[in-house]
């Protein structure tokens, strides 16, 4: 009698105070996340610890009571985490790709976010000092005090790094799992789209440029997130003249002579005339008169088409976050025919008759099924316009390729005064000669797209990862 008493006062004693209780408090997702450069989260039983590897700022994060003396971890956070402020839009992006638009309770600006999914009126104007909120994303890490969260909002990053850091924002959230899944259908659509690229015939050629007016500058922009976005969808951006001073608009010009399209993040003002405020800021004086493609076929491109009621451009809180549709909007502006159905979300033309913007409303986001978190399976494939006919010699002809010539047996005046088999020997000499430029031809764009192929797949590479020492060949001839 007394060892029965004994074993559930022994067993109390073990659920009470035995480790089992630390190993199932907090039901943490066992995964280990690690992104370079970036983070990285480590999972323990009762907390987790996300290393800001960049900025070299560990985070700890745990469920019920904090722990104590680990070794690094200066700032605590209880996750799941109530509210969120933020003062980047992207933190915004992110909590609706993982359906928790309704813990963002503060912003700096709230007038400018953009999702119509969030209730502004609950949305309060973020207060350096303000205790009631949980945790407060930001470009440092020190802008809120042992609230703030470093994310980064530049662009040193390529696309698929910046958008990796829904994993940081989902572990504050015990969402690790869901975002990661997200992610990874996010990284295999935007991996497939650019593996199409690599099947181009010809690859165009573009820049992504921005104008500031204090002081005067005239930017062809290097930064690995829009090289990796250009690399991907094909197209190669090493200037042939460079831009080795930034100051003078004449070097400017002729640094981006040899565009077929330009991509601008300049800061315009004048709506309803932006293309007017372009051109009088990178010094075009008479654009169509001049011998530049990207001028005389109004090939300029901007990214704020989608865009909030007052004007303030979607792309900063919800592109960032979708690298992917990101590329299939630069696919479809540099290679219309890859996909004809596409519908541009961010991308519209500057050179365009009107500005062909985009308000945010019900009738192209649904909150109850946001395309924030919904990702299209992408196939691979090489049937578009240019298809590479190195990869399947059974296809001789193809859209742009030389066509077989029929014979229709007619005869023109130059042939009446000849014999029967004069006209033989000169069809038959045709035939051969037409043979011969067709295998010539064949050749020659069997080796050419070979060359490009390579090009492009270094190109790529290369971008990958955010180096700075891209170096894009222009492969133009």
């Amino acid at each position: 009698m007394r060892s029965n008493v004994a074993f559930p006062a022994a067993l109390a004693v073990l659920l009470c105070c035995g480790p089992h209780i630390v190993l199932g408090a907090c039901n943490f997702a066992k995964t280990t996340i690690n992104t370079s450069p970036g983070f990285d989260i480590v999972v323990s039983d009762n907390y987790k610890v996300l290393n800001d590897t960049t900025a070299n700022i560990a985070y700890g994060l745990y469920c019920d009571s904090q722990p104590e003396n680990i070794n690094g971890v200066t700032r605590w956070f209880k996750v799941p985490v109530a509210s969120v402020g933020t003062r980047i839009p992207v933190a915004s992006g992110f909590l609706e790709a993982l359906g928790q638009r309704a813990k963002l309770v503060a912003a700096e600006f709230p007038a400018n976010l953009t999702n119509i999914c969030i209730d502004k009126s609950k949305v309060k104007t973020l207060e350096g000092n303000d205790t009631s909120i949980s945790v407060v994303f930001s470009n440092s890490a020190s802008s809120d005090g042992p609230k703030s969260v470093r994310l980064p909002s530049d662009d040193s990053l390529a696309p698929l790094q910046k958008a990796e850091w829904i994993k940081f924002v989902a572990a504050f959230l015990n969402l690790e799992e869901q975002a990661s899944t997200l992610f990874d259908s996010i990284s295999a659509a935007y991996t497939c789209h650019a593996g199409n690229m690599r099947y181009l015939k010809r690859a165009p050629h573009a820049y992504w440029v921005e104008y500031t007016e204090s002081p005067t500058t005239y930017q062809i922009i290097t930064s690995a997130y829009q090289k990796n976005l250009l690399a991907s969808a094909g197209a190669t951006n090493a200037s042939t003249n460079g831009l080795a001073d930034n100051t003078n608009v004449a070097a400017f010009q002729a640094a981006v002579k040899d565009a077929d399209f330009v991509f601008d993040q300049t800061l315009l003002k004048k709506f309803g005339q932006r293309i007017t405020e372009w051109y009088s800021d990178f010094g075009y004086k008479d654009p169509q008169n001049q011998d530049v493609s990207f001028l005389t076929q109004r090939n300029i491109w901007r990214t704020d088409k989608y865009t909030s009621t007052s004007g303030v451009s979607n792309y900063p809180e919800f592109a960032y976050v979708r690298p992917d549709l990101v590329l299939q909007d630069l696919i479809s502006v540099l290679e219309p025919t890859y996909n004809k159905a596409h519908a541009l979300r961010w991308l519209f033309r500057l050179g365009g008759t009107t500005e062909d913007t985009t308000v945010i409303g019900a009738s192209n986001y649904d909150c109850a099924k946001p395309w924030m978190s919904v990702v299209d399976k992408c196939t691979a494939r090489k049937d578009f316009y240019g298809g590479d006919v190195d990869e399947d010699a059974s296809s001789a002809t193809s859209p742009g390729s030389i066509s077989d010539n029929k014979d229709d047996g007619s005869t023109d005046g130059n042939d009446r005064g000849g014999s029967n088999s004069g006209r033989a020997g000169k069809i038959a000499g045709g035939v051969i000669g037409g043979i011969a430029i067709i295998a010539l031809a064949v050749v020659a764009t069997h080796y050419y797209n070979r060359h490009r192929r390579r090009v492009r797949t270094r190109a790529l590479s290369e971008s990958a990862f955010g180096s700075e020492s891209i170096g894009l060949r222009n492969t133009r001839h």
